[in-house]
């Protein structure tokens, strides 16, 4: 009973890695905020270099004693090396594309990268007709309290991973106990009726002749049987494991890489060995009256 009930979890798990994959997907992919992301990875990059304020103020004093715009058309190409060199390749194509000029003041440009940022997620996304909003409002002790919608969505998949792994786990090691207890059973009235328990039901006559395909027989049912539990239990986990690990591999956790794939290896392993644990069955089938060869 208890693997049956565990079942049932898929449905909400499933729906809250769904919603994690589609904010992650606005976020991180709608066009407009992807270039706004790289808006603010550009202003940091900015300004973590200090050396860029020293070079404008040399590129304006040689701009004015020799009246030439060069010093500053090459503090501009010093601006664009530092971001080609801090930024993906992505980001800052997309750059390219908005024509922002370089040829400003560093404070200028950190400015003028924040404003552009902020002024493109001022417009709503859309994702296949869900709007995500960019705060969200949590209440917390009659308080209302706003997030932004990134970081929530980061500590929604934070909080989902050991539960992703606990309801994994759990469904690995009952259904390991329930198959022990089935290879041990003589009849099949012994064997709770849930979905997923599906065996061969018969008797292996015995063969009066050399027959190859009729000797092989038992493995042939259990391997039918086994794929039909395994596509039955597929039908559970797959999808909230599939948006779960989608979902870290569209989320930029810039300095988390390791606990994203750390997370996403233990989902994807658990859920292979949900599958797999079909297999342990082995060529158990039950007495009946129909012949299986």
């Amino acid at each position: 009973m208890r693997y049956e009930r565990l079942l049932f979890w898929a449905a909400p798990i499933t729906l809250a890695a769904c919603a994690v994959l589609i904010i992650t997907l606005g976020h991180n992919t709608y066009e407009d905020r992807r270039v706004a992301n790289c808006y603010d990875q550009a202003a940091v990059v900015i300004e973590s270099d200090a050396q860029l304020v020293g070079a404008w103020s040399i590129a304006q004093l040689e701009s004015k004693r020799d009246r030439s715009k060069v010093p500053i058309i090459m503090y501009g190409g010093d601006v664009a090396k530092k971001l080609i060199y801090g930024l993906n390749s992505t980001c800052w194509n997309g750059l390219v594309e908005q024509r922002d000029s370089l040829e400003q003041s560093p404070i200028s440009l950190v400015g003028e990268f924040k404003k552009n940022a902020e002024d493109l997620r001022k417009k709503p996304i859309k994702l296949y007709g869900v709007e995500i909003p960019d705060v969200a409002t949590v209440g917390l002790a009659g308080t209302k309290i706003q997030i932004a919608m990134s970081s929530f969505v980061q500590a929604f998949q934070i909080a989902l991973a050991p539960i992703m792994l606990l309801w994994l786990g759990s469904l690995y090691h009952t259904r390991q106990r329930e198959i022990t207890s089935i290879k041990m059973s003589e009849s099949i009235l012994s064997v709770h009726p849930h979905v997923i328990n599906v065996f061969p039901v018969g008797y292996y006559p015995e063969l009066r002749r050399k027959n190859w395909f009729r000797a092989k027989a038992p493995f042939a049912w259990s391997f039918i049987f086994a794929l039909i539990r395994m596509s039955l239990v597929a039908i559970f986990i797959l999808p909230s494991s599939a948006l779960y690990v989608g979902s870290l591999f569209y989320q930029p956790m810039f300095g988390y890489w390791l606990l994203n794939c750390f997370a996403g290896a233990w989902v994807f392993l658990y859920a292979l060995g949900a599958l797999m644990i079909e297999v342990d069955v082995g060529v158990k089938h039950f007495p009946g009256a129909n012949a299986l060869r």
